[in-house]
């Protein structure tokens, strides 16, 4: 059967499945993102995109899948993360500079096989919650032109949201990376801080500061992580994380009492009820 690359989804699980049964290429994918990046061209999600031929290049380069990870998905960062060859802003075009060499995060998702499409616009140097401190324009979430998408990372999850990468990188030291995604209804990671190193990356707050990972699913999100997760002797704050399995626990969970529930409106309270069955 002929896959429709335009309904196709880019949660990674998706794509894999795809790419193994060999009714896709990532090749295929990359040209169909570009497609869905240019029929989004008038909304300011990006800052700057990697040539599609370079995309296209990277994509064909790929072979085999077992030692990638990340085999063909494609990706995108945040303005404060360096990428070798592209400017790097933090949102302040008089701040730009020109990196000569990946952040060790990006370097990372390379090896795995991801391919890069592009850097994503952000409240200016991280500082922000709602997505419009950009000289770049102001970012709006996928549900609605006139609300705001939350930030700082507004344009790393507004590209996750409305299809054009699979996953994409923030940053987060005060809700930046799980602020936006909650606005956007899809899954925000701020990782324990120093797992993931940030060498490579214009800091905030240094000390406090997490690389963060938006995808569709939580089974992404484990994904990404597992690839980015590691220590780095480049980043001073950077800590090994030995593996540890938790032990099963058994979960109370507290609900109000009826009585405190009068005040809410029908609408909440019905959505509150749905929630309260999946428990």
């Amino acid at each position: 059967m002929m896959t429709k690359l335009s309904e196709v989804s880019l949660d990674i699980g998706s794509l894999q499945a795809h790419y193994s049964s060999g009714s896709l290429t990532p090749a295929a994918v990359i040209r169909e993102v570009y497609r869905r990046i240019r029929a989004l061209s008038h909304y300011p999600i990006w800052i700057h995109l990697v040539p599609e031929e370079e995309s296209m290049r990277a994509a064909e380069a790929l072979h085999g899948t077992a030692s990638h990870p990340l085999f063909g998905i494609p990706f995108a960062i945040k303005d404060n993360i360096d990428v070798a060859n592209l400017p790097t802003t933090a949102g302040c075009p008089a701040y730009s500079y020109l990196p000569e060499k990946d952040a060790t995060t990006v370097e990372r998702l390379k090896k795995a096989g991801g391919i890069l499409v592009g850097k994503t616009n952000m409240d200016q140097f991280a500082t922000g919650l709602v997505g419009v401190r950009s000289p770049y324009g102001a970012c709006s979430t996928v549900f609605h032109p006139e609300y705001i998408s939350g930030g700082s990372s507004s344009g790393s999850a507004v590209a996750v949201a409305a299809g054009l990468v699979s996953f994409a990188l923030g940053t987060d030291t005060a809700g930046s990376g799980r602020v936006p995604a909650a606005f956007n209804n899809i899954v925000g990671l701020k990782p324990t801080r120093s797992i993931v190193s940030a060498h490579g990356v214009v800091p905030a707050c240094r000390s406090l500061d997490s690389i963060s990972v938006f995808c569709l699913t939580a089974e992404d999100a484990e994904s990404v992580l597992a690839v980015v997760a590691a220590y780095d002797r480049e980043d001073p704050y950077s800590r090994h994380l030995p593996p540890a399995k938790a032990p099963a626990v058994t979960y109370r969970i507290g609900l109000p009492v009826p009585h405190d529930l009068e005040v809410v409106e029908a609408g909440y309270l019905a959505l509150f009820r749905q929630a309260q069955e999946r428990l």
